[in-house]
């Protein structure tokens, strides 16, 4: 049933109800009915029992779902492989580093033997300040 149908109902219900409000609810479903479409006063609408207990989706919707759901799977997939790559890189890096490091702290030693430091005393190492930009050993 339309809106406007149930409206016109309710205001005849109200006059048969309460006397005292006739003439207003008559009055107001005039107004409504001069209004008002006269194809929608003789339109009826009856609803339908909706069983919910199974409901088929149409095809449409079907192939979006399965085509979002094969993109989550292609996308999860996707993430492995960056994750997997980037441990093996993380972990070359860190191999790289640690490599460096090490280099690094022979390379002082090898230094040290090279221009004769005492191996029995501390050294820091600065940058000339002459301006040649060379480092230098200074006893600690």
């Amino acid at each position: 049933m339309s809106v406007l149908n149930k409206l016109l109902n309710m205001l005849d219900e109200l006059k048969e109800e309460n006397p005292e409000l006739a003439n207003k609810a008559l009055l107001a479903a005039e107004t409504l009915r001069s209004s008002a479409d006269p194809e929608e006063l003789e339109e009826e609408w009856e609803e339908e029992d909706f069983d919910d207990s199974c409901v088929e989706i149409s095809n449409d919707d079907t192939l979006h779902f399965l085509s979002l759901r094969e993109k989550m799977k292609e996308s999860t997939a996707e993430y492995g492989v960056y994750m997997r790559d980037h441990e093996v890189k993380k972990n070359l890096m860190l191999e790289e580093i640690e490599n460096t490091r090490q280099q690094n702290e022979d390379i002082i030693g090898i230094l040290g033997e090279k221009y004769g430091l005492d191996p029995d005393s501390q050294y820091s190492m600065e940058i000339n300040s002459d301006g040649s930009g060379n480092i230098v050993f200074v006893k600690q």
